[in-house]
């Protein structure tokens, strides 16, 4: 038996998967012997044995996409070159959202580029797209619509790349596949006329080869964002945050009404804003708390969270 490369395109199930090479598709079944998850876009030993395919070993990834799914990592795909974080002009339009895919994105060490999609239904788009960003100001940011032919996403995809899409379900993500494909091979749905959302269409991870030699991966949309964020990709994110905490009148401060404290001087004089430092706790609560358990601190965030909720309320005359 001769040993070939292959890349899984689609996943069925834990032992039978969809594989490609050179542009064909073919069924595959998982060796008991591999040892952890296939994902789309990884590269696959396969060996033929009387006309069954079989995965003998999984490539060693250039790297992975993936998020936080109930404590555990869950991998959305491999060896990807370029995230393209897709969001509609329309009312799914959510930067708290959007930082969470974000940081998804930016752990891969990929590039990322946002795409404001849609912006046929929206008047206000070029509002949404400086957005966008202002808050991601490293980033690409893309402005399409399927119905007046503007898609142009290869200026920061090269070919011979891997995209994956990620973003909510309805946001456009298998229309502009089906778009870059010149067919409809994806099956997508209409928007929906009582809160202008689009429909879930895509309900598995799936693998195209564009006929440019580009590689694009769909994924469903994400109910959950779980992630997992590094110091550094949080600091790029909030770096004023970051700035005030090294103001402290104690290196130890754990924000929360210590004299001298920085951070809650500038929530009390309005130079940060809550709203902002609300979603910061929220983020950054997942990758530090193991360290403050081995501080001895005691992270109250529930109770801060509560506190400048209420101070917000109470600016709203709520």
């Amino acid at each position: 038996m001769t040993e070939e490369h292959y890349r899984c395109a689609s996943v069925f199930t834990s032992k039978n998967i969809l594989v490609c090479k050179d542009g064909e598709y073919f069924r595959a079944s998982i060796a008991n012997k591999i040892n952890g998850q296939v994902l789309v876009g990884d590269f696959l030993s396969c060996e033929e044995s009387y006309g069954q395919l079989y995965v003998t070993e999984i490539v060693r990834r250039r790297n992975m996409v993936g998020r936080l799914q109930s404590g555990r990592m869950q991998g959305l795909a491999a060896n990807v070159d370029v995230v393209f974080i897709v969001t509609s002009a329309n009312q799914d339009f959510n930067l708290a959202r959007l930082e969470r895919y974000y940081i998804i994105a930016k752990e891969s060490r990929a590039k990322v580029c946002f795409v404001l999609s849609k912006i046929d239904l929206s008047e206000k788009y070029n509002e949404l797209a400086s957005a966008i960003t202002n808050r991601f100001p490293n980033c690409f940011i893309e402005k399409t619509s399927i119905q007046s032919g503007e898609v142009e996403l290869f200026a920061h995809w090269d070919e011979g790349e891997t995209a994956v899409f990620l973003g909510s379900s309805g946001v456009g993500k298998s229309s502009l596949i089906n778009y870059m494909l010149s067919g409809n091979v994806i099956k997508t749905k209409d928007i929906r006329e009582n809160d202008g959302r689009g429909r879930h269409t895509t309900t598995a991870r799936h693998m195209y080869i564009l006929p440019n030699n580009r590689v694009v991966i769909d994924t469903p949309g994400l109910r959950s964002v779980g992630i997992s964020a590094k110091a550094d990709t949080l600091d790029e994110l909030f770096p004023e945050i970051k700035e005030l905490e090294t103001k402290c009148k104690y290196r130890d401060c754990s924000h929360q009404r210590e004299p001298g404290c920085a951070i809650c001087q500038a929530l009390d004089s309005d130079e940060l804003d809550y709203e902002r430092y609300l979603r910061y706790l929220k983020l950054v609560g997942a990758e530090e708390q193991r360290e403050i358990l081995k501080k001895g601190k005691v992270y109250q965030k529930e109770q801060l969270l509560h506190e400048y909720k209420a101070k917000g309320r109470k600016r709203r005359g709520v």
